[in-house]
């Protein structure tokens, strides 16, 4: 039998990792140069290359060399793949972001190229969701080249494999067993990994094998990472070698050309439906300045996309082209290595200020369309509260609300809904730490893309700030019990410990580990260094005891780190609310809330990337994406954490990583240089929702998240 090796000639190019964004572009310049002359040296030579960043930098700064490649396409000598922005990271982004990543890559690809492409191509991505075989047929696609997480980081029974997500979508899939780059002239190496008999003796693992029967094979090989694409003594050893090697036919090719030659020999194909994990494991609970503006952008880019389609007439002038530059921005900053937070220092504030500039500009386009859609019912006199839900969930919950007083203080609040039947309120503290401040909360039920205009009344008098206290801002009510010991409603009771929390028969603590892995967390996979110790929490005070929400606060220390957790619950609620603000400055250490079960647990689900997924109960650190359900005798706990991106859980309970404190862009060969800087220092802020005896399904747990991660907007419309 002859095995055809389909030979990839292609640059992988991160534009931004140990350079900065200009430098990314500059080779990018530099490697499609390198592609285009040796397309013109050897008539054979096929290059192919992902991703619609890399065109767009050449179509802006060298014209002329964007339309060598065009003719390239036309004649089917450059094959663009992947469809996507870029190689994006594969687990931690909304479903939604993944759809845009294609919508915008084919769309350019269309545009520019008169095609789409059929092949998804993420080669350098660190893991890839159980969900991404829906993500690519939804984009036309049916086929996949990835190459993370390697054997034995992942074990499949071949490296060729129809992959089936767990909503039954399924594509073809390669596992590219010998890497995606290749820098020495003599490739051979390569060509016998990718058959799967290297001659060197080295015995490989079924899952860099190809199945039985299969005739075809694809072998990477060009110089990548910092571009720079195949080199002339590779292309010659290529044709040197094309029909030299026995058993082996070597032909210039491209990965569509491989999929279609082994289409009628599906049937021979192992079946895999899981996700791709795990590769660095580290990432996913590292730089959190740019995963949460990430998490956040995504979601207001979300309601700015709906509100702008319920009110088209108040947009504001190229609303639509601000909306595109906002997602493209998003887009750019989900490459694995930016998203993941493994490049340099500059790299990753540059990507942490474009996010927030996402967050803002979505806040401006919603801001301005809403006033001008609703500005007809401004009545002066009238204080009214609009809260809208430009969302495809409907929310209901607790709504907060900033009011400024001074210099009047109001006395027989109330807010009445449409019906002008009152709401039940409490005065909260305010966001500022002014006297004639206060916050309200209310509880309020809006449909998905609902609004409601509510109106303030009550009596004001002149107020002398010097007599406004808390005693002021709420009333006692028995429905909510707050001591320094306990937190309790009729459905839920914690109770406050020195070094931990008790829920439901749960407990939770503060748990500090050393890490002395580097920042990817290369060669691990889960966090079990020894612990340097836990948060002591001295006291807890009564914040809070109102009718609707009570809250205690109490402050933990470790070393030089700090903990204020706000503990809430609600009237009526099943939720025990953890509101974080920690002040981290360890270095090669690592904080988890630790959440021990009162039994053993026999269930897991996970919110990932596209859905709800099953994982094992083998305590190793994988991506999350909102939260998850653990089940067994003793009942479930549902956790709700949209901006908590790295968990493990086994029999005993679950550990959520919130932050890592490695050097920035350090691997583990090359040493520590002690004073580079260290990631997550300072002050990070979170928000856990916990549902003891959780009584949902994981589309309860999914609804719940969205809207955690996307509350309503709240305003005054008066005068």
């Amino acid at each position: 039998m002859t095995i055809t090796v389909h030979m990839i000639g292609n640059a992988h190019l991160d534009p931004v990792w140990l350079w900065e964004y200009a430098e990314g572009i500059d080779t990018v310049l530099a490697t499609a140069r390198s592609a285009c002359d040796r397309l013109d040296e050897y008539p054979q030579f096929i290059f192919t290359c992902a991703g619609s960043w890399f065109y767009r930098q050449v179509e802006l700064a060298d014209p002329a060399m964007f339309e060598r490649i065009r003719k390239f396409i036309a004649a089917g000598r450059w094959a663009p793949v992947g469809g996507m922005v870029v190689q994006p990271d594969c687990n931690l982004a909304m479903a939604e972001s993944y759809a845009r990543q294609f919508q915008y890559g084919q769309g350019y690809y269309r545009r520019k190229f008169g095609l789409t492409t059929k092949v998804g191509y993420n080669v350098d991505s660190f893991g890839h969701t159980a969900y991404m075989p829906r993500f690519l047929r939804d984009a036309g696609m049916d086929a996949y080249v990835f190459c993370r997480p390697e054997d034995p980081e992942k074990k499949l029974s071949s490296c060729l494999f129809r992959w089936r997500s767990p909503d039954g979508w399924e594509v073809t899939a390669f596992r590219l067993p010998g890497g995606y780059q290749a820098s020495l002239p003599d490739i051979r190496g390569n060509v016998e990994i990718s058959i799967g008999k290297p001659s060197n003796g080295r015995e490989l693992c079924d899952g860099q094998k190809l199945p039985d029967g299969i005739e075809h094979t694809l072998c990477f090989y060009g110089v990548g990472d910092h571009g720079g694409g195949p080199t002339k003594a590779q292309i010659e050893w290529i044709i040197a070698h094309q029909d030299a090697i026995p058993g082996l036919k070597l032909v210039f090719s491209h990965p569509q050309a491989f999929f279609d030659a082994i289409a009628g020999q599906k049937d021979l194909l192992p079946v895999v439906q899981d996700e791709m994990q795990m590769h660095a494991v580290g990432c996913y609970a590292v730089e959190r300045r740019i995963k949460v503006p990430m998490r956040r952008a995504e979601h207001k880019l979300l309601q700015t996309e709906n509100a702008l389609k319920q009110f088209p007439q108040a947009a504001p002038p190229e609303a639509d082209k601000q909306l595109d530059c906002a997602w493209e921005k998003v887009l750019f900053n989900q490459f694995h290595d930016v998203f993941c937070g493994t490049s340099l220092d500059a790299a990753s504030r540059r990507a942490s200020g474009e996010l927030e500039a996402v967050c803002a500009k979505a806040d401006d386009l919603i801001s301005i369309t809403t006033r001008r859609a609703l500005r007809d019912q401004a009545q002066p006199g009238i204080h009214k509260l609009v809260v809208y839900n430009p969302s495809d969930t409907p929310f209901e919950g607790m709504v907060y609300a900033d009011s400024l007083l001074y210099p009047f203080s109001l006395t027989n609040l109330s807010l009445l809904d449409e019906r002008d039947q009152p709401l039940p309120v409490q005065m909260v503290e305010h966001r500022a730490v002014i006297p004639w401040t206060i916050g309200l909360i209310f509880p309020l039920s809006v449909p998905a893309g609902g609004m409601r205009i509510l109106r303030r009344v009550g009596e004001t008098h002149f107020l002398d700030p010097a007599q406004y206290t808390l005693a002021d801002r709420g009333e006692s009510t028995n429905r909510i019990a707050a001591t320094g010991k306990q937190l309790a409603n009729s459905l839920v009771e914690v109770e406050v410990l020195e070094t931990s929390l008790r829920l439901g028969g749960w407990e939770l603590s503060f748990v500090v580990r050393h890490d002395t892995t580097d920042t990817w967390s290369h060669d691990t996979e889960r966090f079990n260094e020894r612990k340097a110790g836990q948060f002591k929490f001295r006291s807890w005070i009564v914040k809070e005891q109102g009718p609707l929400r009570g809250r205690l606060m109490g402050r933990g220390a470790f070393g030089h780190s700090g903990i204020w957790c706000h503990l809430m619950v609600h009237d009526g609620s099943p939720m025990v609310r953890l509101r974080l603000m920690v002040d981290w400055a360890q270095t090669r250490q690592l904080l988890q809330v630790r959440m021990k079960s009162p039994g053993r647990i026999t269930s897991r689900v996970d919110l990932v990337a596209g859905g709800p997924l099953d994982r094992k109960l083998d305590g190793i650190e994988r991506p999350l994406n909102g939260g998850m359900i653990l089940g067994g005798q003793h009942g479930r706990l549902a956790m709700v954490a949209p901006e908590v991106f790295s968990v493990s859980a086994d029999a005993r309970g679950a550990s959520l990583t919130l932050l890592r404190s490695p050097y920035t862009a350090n691997d583990k060969h090359g040493g520590i240089r002690f004073e580079q800087p260290v990631t997550d220092q300072g002050q990070h802020y979170f928000d856990i929702d916990l549902y003891p005896n959780f009584d949902g399904d994981a589309a309860k747990l999914a609804s719940l998240a969205r809207q955690s991660a996307m509350p309503p907007f709240v305003w005054d419309l008066t005068g």
